[in-house]
């Protein structure tokens, strides 16, 4: 069962008026500067198994979900997380949701990684409602989310046979949020084993686990295409150990896990830099755009004494 502090909430947006106000308060200090301060906590206790994150701007709220108890978790006060909705278990598997993809609407997308039997997206518009989307192949292990749109989203999955991933891809997903059915169309194929989706304009970026690398194709011309790209067409925007899920700022700059226990960004030009190299697992991230700043699902390890997090870090100064 879940903990008493975990309980069913409604997030109803915020007037308009209330979020000039805090703007307002929270730009006091800063003069000549278009960016509020990110907030004084750099770390939000998560009583949780978190992987994926998400901010949605049009209520502030923030998203996380949680592998303990396979829901999502919110929070309007980035602080204390309530029970946002419950995504449906599989018997006999372990709990694992990837990434979080707010859509232009509001509603929240979640895949489920399914191990091979019943990887599935999920579709929240509401507080405690999570439906699956009808019309998907369960077979693919979902990791990566990517919102271009209205009843669109782009998936990252792959296939395993005999324990390596034989088929890996970016799929386009096109759905109807009030019958929550579905299709798929492969826009690139041939990938290693690829996790992290991001989209800036036209430019798609895929972060290649297994190949160490991440990405870049032309989102366009991969819609206009009538057969998936391969993957090894796509411009290799730069080398990263072991990328995960990745986050995109207004600038273009690229947030992803890298190595062992570091957080990485990738310039504009493809240029890595180490923003932190402590985490015990960096996994989901999310752009705070008001706050100028990340926040980063520090997953701990079932032995640490740690206990897991959600780390905020200042984005780069050149924002």
């Amino acid at each position: 069962m879940p903990p008493a502090s975990l309980s069913m909430t409604t997030y109803a947006p915020r007037s308009h008026l209330l979020r000039a106000l805090i703007a307002g308060a929270l730009a006091i200090g800063m003069a000549g500067c278009q960016n509020v301060p990110p907030p004084a906590a750099n770390r939000i206790s998560i009583d949780a198994q978190p992987n994926g994150v998400a901010i949605r701007a049009s209520d502030d709220a923030l998203f996380v979900t949680d592998d303990r108890r396979n829901v999502i978790l919110g929070s309007h006060d980035h602080a204390t997380f309530a029970r946002y909705a419950d995504v449906r278990e599989v018997a006999g598997q372990p709990n694992s949701l990837g990434a979080i993809a707010v859509t232009p609407s509001g509603a929240l997308l979640v895949a489920r990684f399914g191990f091979g039997e019943a990887g599935a997206l999920f579709i929240s518009t509401s507080s405690g409602d999570a439906q699956p989307l009808a019309g998907l192949a369960p077979e693919r292990r979902r990791l990566g989310l990517a919102s271009i749109g209205a009843g669109r989203v782009l998936s990252s999955w792959f296939v395993k046979a005999k324990g390596v991933p034989s088929k890996a891809g970016i799929s386009l997903v096109s759905y109807d949020p009030a019958t929550h059915t579905a299709s798929e169309r492969d826009l690139v194929a041939g990938l290693a084993k690829p996790v992290g989706v991001a989209v800036r304009g036209d430019a798609l970026f895929v972060a290649d686990q297994d190949g160490n690398v991440v990405l870049r194709f032309g989102l366009a011309a991969l819609l206009a295409a009538p057969a998936p790209v391969p993957g090894d067409q796509g411009t290799v925007f730069a080398r990263v150990e072991h990328p995960d899920l990745l986050a995109i700022d207004k600038t273009g700059a690229l947030y992803t896990k890298c190595g062992a226990t570091g957080l990485c960004r990738i310039a504009p030009d493809g240029t890595v830099t180490s923003v932190a190299n402590d985490f015990q697992n960096a996994r989901g991230i999310a752009i705070d755009e008001a706050r100028h700043a990340l926040y980063v699902v520090d997953r701990a390890s079932a032995s640490s004494a740690i206990g897991s997090t959600i780390r905020i870090l200042p984005l780069a100064a050149a924002y």
